[in-house]
């Protein structure tokens, strides 16, 4: 691999980071996490407020879906050149953004309920921004492959004319100078 891949594959890599961070502040805002309510006998986190703890996870996928898949459509076009490697480095940086957006999102979120301090009975708390499970985090190189194909398909698609030129120069019989 050439100085130029490797500045190409770490391009790719750096966005991925700024993907990432762009789609934790994102899941940040969107994610509406269940409620904790405070007790005489501590906090607690109703059945119906318990609903957020879905929606968190769910929104984390979704935001990583659609993140990653316009992330690998916007960054296969320019380095396309570089064949597989992009594809190795699209999944490694997509899988990346999954964990920059989760840190990102638990960092800037609410805290956890019991570490909050001076609360009064009565008082609700946001539940921390959280994503237990391994199956939300394999959506986003999931979708960033399905951005490859769709990128990789669109290209095919952009000039039928190049491919028809391209098919017929390829399958011609060599020309053959007979003047002498």
């Amino acid at each position: 691999m050439n100085r130029h891949m490797v500045r190409q594959m770490l391009l790719v890599l750096g966005s991925a980071v700024i993907l990432g961070v762009v789609a934790g502040l994102i899941w940040w805002r969107l994610a509406e996490p269940g409620q904790w309510e405070v007790r005489e006998n501590g906090i607690a986190l109703t059945e119906e407020q318990s609903q957020g703890e879905f929606q968190v996870v769910a929104m984390f996928t979704l935001v990583g879906a659609i993140a990653a898949l316009t992330w690998a459509v916007a960054v296969f076009r320019p380095f396309r050149e570089s064949g597989w490697q992009l594809v190795i480095t699209v999944l490694i940086g997509s899988t990346l953004a999954a964990v920059v957006a989760w840190q990102v999102g638990m960092t800037v979120g609410p805290p956890e309920p019991a570490t909050v301090s001076g609360l009064a009975v009565g008082d609700v708390l946001p539940d921390r921004l959280a994503v237990y499970g391994i199956a939300p985090f394999l959506v986003w190189p999931i979708a960033a492959m399905i951005g490859v194909l769709l990128a990789t398909w669109g290209m095919g698609r952009a000039d039928p004319d190049a491919d028809y030129e391209r098919e017929t120069n390829a399958t011609a019989a060599p020309v053959i100078d007979t003047r002498s």
